[in-house]
């Protein structure tokens, strides 16, 4: 069967200079795991050999710590351009072959980080990649349901990916919410949290083997096989009269880029194969699991980019993810709250909306923290709190690797 993709994983791979061979491709994402203790970040660049025997420039995939500031770096080349998170060659261009180059930085006194895998997924547009028709075996996994409109109101329309990262993750074992995901993995560069290297980035610093690849139909398959729920890329409408994007029977919204969870495929009884997917954009938890058409949702997800979330094989690796750390709101007069550390106030910094999300317990539900209903407080520019209940539970989560939980 025709495959238009490759994927390669490269461990330790700041040890390396060579050129790693792939099939010819025109489209190249790179996407890593790394450990960076605070005070460090890792940087991931990458060149292309043509067929040609040419040499692109060096493109970066952005600076990257949960605790510092992140960004991507897009740019336009002689040969290529990237643009946050993918390189595309020249009209007419195909690559062969990937050189990395890896800079850490770490501050005084501080630990080195340790880039532990770099994979590189590539795909050549030319090629018309052959599907078959239905899954080869009905398969589901269990995973949380978690839609991102009931998420923090100035972010919740932005936060697919981090919500489906969320999903993922706490599928394993873990217990994050999505604006814990959305904040640590904001792109300060794209302004934003869908940067796909970045969001399996955040997941591998919990300790998971994460990162993105372009699959097939039998690839996701597998990983269901394997227990394994997955991210996939997808861009749909829910109106059949709108043919500038793929019809979903079932979708909640029309979307351009869109991430979702998939689940499992399962065949009616009338032969019929659906994908059961959890779609974030859903508009509540009770109602993100939906049953997609399998032949519209290939057609949806037609670019195959796939997050992929695996446990690591050495057990009890370290793990750089955000500190939770206990603290009390305490009255301000005229309805605003002062966040204190003992007898320390911490000046909350809100001068974007990926700065700070004051999230506040409405009522307990499931085992995890994100099954559970929250309101917002309003950060205010002075670094008050406004709108939230006294002697109720709350997180104020930060975009540089601080979780205060109050009690």
């Amino acid at each position: 069967m025709k495959n238009n993709t490759d994927f390669l994983k490269i461990e330790q791979p700041a040890d390396c200079t060579g050129f790693y061979e792939l099939k010819t491709f025109d489209t190249l994402i790179v996407s890593f795991c790394a450990d960076t203790p605070r005070g460090s970040t890792v940087e991931v660049e990458a060149r292309i050999r043509l067929t040609d025997g040419r040499l692109t420039e060096w493109f970066s995939w952005g600076v990257w710590s949960p605790f510092a500031d992140r960004h991507s770096k897009s740019s336009k080349g002689q040969l290529a351009d990237l643009d946050t998170d993918t390189l595309t060659l020249h009209e007419g261009l195909l690559g062969c072959a990937v050189q990395i180059r890896v800079t850490e930085n770490e501050a005084p006194d501080t630990a080195r980080p340790l880039l532990r895998r770099v994979v590189l997924a590539a795909k050549n547009s030319r090629i018309v990649c052959e599907e078959p028709s239905a899954a080869s075996d009905d398969v589901r996994v269990s995973a949380p349901c978690y839609s991102q409109m009931v998420r923090q109101p100035e972010i919740s329309h932005v936060i697919c990916s981090a919500t489906t990262i969320a999903m993922l993750l706490n599928q394993k074992g873990e217990n994050v919410l999505p604006e814990e995901i959305a904040l640590h993995n904001y792109d300060s560069a794209y302004d934003g949290c869908g940067n796909w290297a970045f969001s399996t980035a955040i997941a591998a610093s919990y300790g998971y083997d994460a990162y993105v690849r372009y699959a097939t139909l039998d690839d996701l398959v597998e990983e269901l096989r394997r227990g394994n729920a997955v991210g996939v890329s997808v861009s749909y409408t829910n109106k059949p009269e709108d043919d500038t994007l793929p019809y979903i029977d079932g979708a909640p919204c029309r979307t351009p880029g869109h991430l979702i969870a998939l689940c499992g495929f399962q065949t009616a009884s009338n032969g019929k194969q659906y994908a059961i997917v959890h779609d974030p954009a859903a508009p509540e938890n009770d109602t993100v699991e939906r049953f997609y058409p399998l032949k519209q949702f290939m057609e949806a997800w037609s670019n195959r980019v796939t997050y992929i979330v695996h446990k690591e094989e050495q057990v009890n690796r370290p793990r750089y993810i955000p500190e939770h750390v206990s603290a009390e709101l305490r009255p301000a007069g005229n309805g605003l709250y002062a966040l204190y550390t003992g007898n320390k106030r911490v000046t909350l910094v809100h001068q974007n909306r990926f700065d700070c999300v004051a999230a506040q317990l409405v009522q307990r539900k499931g085992e995890k923290d994100a099954d559970s209903v929250f309101s917002y407080g309003e950060i205010t520019p002075e670094g008050w709190i406004r709108g939230l209940k006294p002697n109720v539970p709350a997180f104020v989560i930060t975009n540089r690797g601080v979780i205060y939980d109050c009690k």
